[in-house]
């Protein structure tokens, strides 16, 4: 009789148990991914909605251009931190210290709120992405949240660790425009009065007239992006951010930050004067072909010049995440790995389920108010080319980069009773960025750069020409030359006499789109400026006169 064999008796249990617990183990590694997914994609979506918000700014205006890359280099940061990181990760799994009631309460709190606080701002953003203050609300709401996440799922250590990365993504965030604007025309007229004295002791003969540049061949226009803001927020980004890789001291990157903006400055102000010396030299024509490769040039050499400063500025050796740090957080009180888990799984199911509802609720909403707006009758521009002074005027590509219009002219012309005529037109088809390209730009801001002062306005007339209503908002400004008026038309498919107001800019404006709708079915601008004139009533009259004549019901 054959023997039993024990040892293939007792691998059969032991192969099915391994088996089993192999089984057990892929089942639970499903799960885990299950709520990875889970707890990430409210976070994924909430970055995506600031990104994609920002995108806008960064594509149409060329002083936030750096922000392309901004998203990339916080990525590339949290990697530079990866190793710290982990380590602070392995830290806090090993910890039994129970949760600090404060803390808990002061993060848990805090998220709430913050994800309240994502239902105005969405619906607001909706409706007016072009405001700034809304822009930096969903930035501080997206980075609030995920910071109050990583220290509810790793604690303290971690949160340090993380804090700078994802903060960093504020800096391309477009300032506030109480802000920004006094910057633009400080530092746009501080470049050009910098440039002149050169010029004069370069021996050619230059004049400044505001943020304009005189030269025998022509006017040079110092914009915005030749101002030296760009250069100065760039110059920003680059010392934060190489500050950050080097694992500065405060000290030492409070340092970094002016002497990149000295450094942006002075590259600033060698590339306008090289400009108006080949302007001076060629005429302005010639500048087109060297302003980008000039640009260009200035930006690599600035950030190198940065680049070197940081490896002066930086510590020999990058202090290590040592014993210290570890009692300074177990001192702190955090609890272990597992419970900040199960607490932050609740927390990103009860997030997802809010921003869906948020979302959803929003666009719901919209569609319910412009589904309801009144037809607006389609209309044009056509200009007097009849008229024997009529000239139409070619729009720079430095205006079509920036306004990005689908159909655009402008012209010049003297009228019979000897007052000159400027006509500026441009129209947006029915899309997203119609409102937010249509509001970029207006007298204030414009005419301010010329040179000019603002006298009056904006004084609001809603004038009513060929059953079409046309908000025109008047101003009066002063010249070397005398007063001019100017007359801007900002028109909205499907908006009616009382949504307009005088003051776009004010914050009830602002906020009325979540009754008016998002103003994306379509935005016309119309500005005419009058010189030449008696008076703000002659001019006023003689608008009334010539809309009759320019508008057209009907055509394109």
């Amino acid at each position: 009789m054959q023997k039993p064999n024990m040892e293939s008796m007792t691998r059969a249990p032991m192969e099915h148990a391994r088996t089993q617990a192999d089984t057990n183990c892929g089942e639970r590694n499903g799960a885990k991914l299950i709520w990875a997914i889970v707890i990430l994609l409210p976070f994924v979506w909430l970055w995506y909605r600031l990104i994609d918000g920002l995108r806008l700014e960064w594509a149409s205006n060329p002083q936030y251009g750096y922000g392309w890359v901004v998203p990339f280099l916080c990525v590339g940061l949290i990697f530079r931190r990866w190793s710290s990181l982990k380590c602070a990760i392995s830290l806090e799994g090993v910890r039994e210290a129970p949760l600090s009631r404060k803390d808990g309460k002061f993060f848990l709190g805090s998220f709430m709120v913050l994800a309240f606080l994502y239902l105005p701002t969405r619906l607001i953003d909706e409706a007016t992405p072009e405001w700034h203050a809304i822009q930096w609300s969903l930035g501080l709401e997206v980075v609030g949240l995920t910071l109050c996440a990583i220290y509810l799922a790793f604690g303290r250590l971690c949160l340090r660790q993380c804090l700078f990365p994802v903060c960093f993504i504020l800096i391309a965030i477009p300032w506030p425009t109480l802000l920004e604007a006094p910057a633009i025309q400080s530092l746009t007229r501080l470049n050009s009065g910098v440039v002149v004295e050169l010029l004069n002791c370069l021996r050619i003969p230059a004049i400044q007239h505001g943020n304009l540049i005189e030269v025998h061949t022509g006017t040079i226009g110092v914009d915005e992006a030749c101002s030296g803001i760009r250069s100065f927020q760039t110059s920003l980004m680059v010392s934060l951010f190489f500050g950050e890789l080097y694992r500065m001291s405060r000290l030492r990157r409070l340092l970094l930050v002016p002497s990149g903006f000295i450094l942006a400055m002075g590259f600033n102000v060698c590339r306008v004067l090289f400009l108006a010396v080949v302007a001076a030299k060629k005429g302005v024509a010639a500048i087109s072909q060297y302003h980008d490769p000039a640009g260009i040039m200035i930006t690599l050499v600035c950030t190198a010049g940065l680049w070197g400063l940081a490896a002066l500025f930086s510590p020999r050796k990058v202090p290590p995440l040592d014993a210290t740090a570890y009692e300074e957080t177990r001192n702190s009180g955090v609890n272990n790995l597992n419970a900040y888990l199960s607490v932050l799984r609740r927390l990103g199911i009860a997030l997802l389920l809010w921003l869906i509802t948020v979302d959803a609720g929003a666009e719901l909403w919209y569609r319910t108010v412009e589904s309801r707006l009144p037809s607006s009758s389609n209309w044009s521009v056509v200009f007097p080319a009849d008229n024997p002074t009529f000239q139409s005027v070619p729009i720079s590509a430095n205006t079509e980069y920036l306004l990005r219009f689908d159909e655009g002219k402008q012209a010049a012309w003297i009228d019979a009773d000897g007052s000159q005529w400027q006509a500026f037109y441009y129209s947006w088809r029915p899309g997203r960025v119609a409102g937010y390209l249509a509001k970029r730009h207006t007298p204030e801001i414009c005419l301010a750069a010329t040179g000019t002062r603002l006298l009056s306005g904006p004084k609001l007339t809603v004038m009513t020409v060929k059953n079409v209503e046309l908000p025109m908002r008047s101003y009066v400004f002063s010249t070397e030359d005398g007063p001019i008026y100017v007359f801007q038309c900002r028109w909205e498919a499907g908006v009616g006499r009382n949504s307009y107001v005088e003051h776009e800019s004010t914050r009830f404006n602002l906020i009325r789109g979540i009754w008016a709708g998002r103003g994306n079915k379509g935005q016309k601008v119309l500005e005419i400026v009058i010189a030449g004139v008696s008076g703000p009533d002659q001019a006023s009259a003689a608008l009334t006169r010539q809309l009759d004549k320019l508008v057209k019901v009907g055509e394109q």
